[in-house]
């Protein structure tokens, strides 16, 4: 009996079987596209593109000139290094070290970090700069970048934006050191919107904020900040909306005063993402595809079969919790010129594992002696509205009888799964 398997599932299965990685050398030219491997130190060569989706890079990598790195689910064990790139982009998952990306010619590149964790600092320079809903262990420097953007990430150190022409936004982040921003222009908003009010991800500084020399629409709002806020030589005076607090304010501003920071106290802060909306997802457990019912047996009226279904794992993330289902309907057996019915084939199923609050579907009996069997869709699991959310692994074991009439010859079907929700 073969299984007739949907491509997503498909895709996940050839993953499995694919040879292993060949070893990489020292040092790799990414010039395309590499998936699910393991490199050494990688570079960039100039003018190219190298595109990484869930590769492990066991060094460092370097940028060159020109050149574009476009990296999913990477987990970089050194520094990424960049010099008049074209653009660096790092969408999860880890970087050990620092990364550092400067425009030292005319090239207006870019760095955009989502959802990254960094274990070094991030310094960028005469580009553009976005971070988002990601943790740098170290600092943040940017001098002269067109403009940065830093939503809901976490600073261990001190963040210092300077000289900014197209404005600065931060908002969402956790400073554990210092903030300054200095001689940016156009709007530059500290936990606010164009208009002063505070943004929907307020900041956290546990040191002092330094804003000075700055030109344009300088706003701060819903800012904690453990130190002093420091205001100089603002052309305008910076706005302040509500929200704010601070141990002390030096400088002019104008709009609403920031509360007294509560001496003595701590402040306690974390970032609170959107939740996700998860997805439901299905594959087949194992390294292949093919259920063996072996050699039928003779036992009185009937030829017997049996053996068990490869797993099929369940995993449903999605927030709502909606219900599921899997169902299996099989095709009929056919050998050569000769067809049997799929309805001789039963099946009791089984919960192999179960963190998903899944059910196992009802036995079915072979349809020997009376009814269709897996002829007709069967539920192999399901799950109800309100179910944890999780996976589980779904198995049956199963049980053919055939009648004695059935002619000779090795018989194949086709067992379609259908997900449902």
């Amino acid at each position: 009996m073969k299984w007739k398997i949907p491509a997503a599932t498909a895709a996940a299965f050839a993953l499995v079987v694919v040879a292993a990685p060949a070893a990489h050398a020292a040092a790799t030219d990414c010039t395309t596209e590499l998936s699910n491997t393991t490199v050494g130190e990688l570079t960039v060569p100039a003018g190219e593109t190298c595109v990484l989706g869930a590769v492990t890079v066991e060094g460092s990598i370097t940028v060159g000139e020109d050149a574009w790195l476009d990296a999913t689910d990477a987990v970089i064990e050194g520094d990424v290094i960049g010099t008049d790139a074209y653009g660096i982009l790092i969408d999860g998952t880890s970087v050990a070290g620092d990364v550092v990306s400067y425009s030292a010619g005319t090239r207006n590149g870019f760095l955009y970090l989502y959802d990254l964790a960094v274990g070094g600092s991030v310094e960028a320079g005469g580009i553009d700069v976005e971070i988002s809903d990601s943790a740098i262990s170290g600092g943040l420097s940017t001098l002269a970048a067109n403009y940065v953007t830093v939503l809901r990430t976490t600073v261990g150190t001190d963040a210092e934006i300077a000289d900014s022409d197209y404005g600065v936004d931060v908002s969402g982040a956790i400073i554990t050191g210092s903030l300054s921003v200095t001689g940016s222009s156009r709007d530059v908003l500290i936990g606010a919107t164009a208009d002063g009010a505070p943004a929907q991800w307020g900041n956290t500084v546990g040191g002092d904020v330094t804003l000075a020399g700055n030109s344009g629409n300088l706003r701060l709002a819903g800012s904690t900040v453990g130190g002093t806020i420091t205001l100089d030589a603002n052309t305008p005076a910076a706005g302040f909306g509500s929200g704010n607090s601070a141990a002390a304010v030096v400088g002019d501003f104008t709009g609403t005063p920031a509360a007294p920071a509560a001496d003595g106290d701590q402040s306690v802060a974390v970032i609170v993402p959107a939740p996700r909306p998860g997805e439901l997802s299905w594959s087949l457990e194992g390294t292949g595809s093919l259920v063996d019912l072996g050699i039928a047996q003779e036992q009185g009226d009937h030829f017997s079969a049996t053996g068990s279904l490869v797993p099929v794992r369940v995993t449903d993330t999605r927030i709502d919790a909606p219900s599921w289902s899997v169902s299996a309907q099989l095709s009929d057996f056919v050998a050569g010129d000769q067809t049997v019915s799929g309805k001789y084939l039963g099946w009791t199923p089984v919960l192999l594992e179960n963190d998903g609050g899944a059910v196992a579907g009802a036995a079915i009996a072979s349809g020997f002696t009376q009814g269709d069997g897996l002829s007709v869709a069967r539920t192999l699991g399901s799950a109800d509205a309100g179910h944890v959310r999780g996976s589980a692994v779904l198995g049956a074991e199963l049980d053919l009888k055939l009648p004695l009439s059935v002619g000779q010859g090795t018989y194949n079907a086709t067992l379609t799964l259908t997900g449902l929700s």
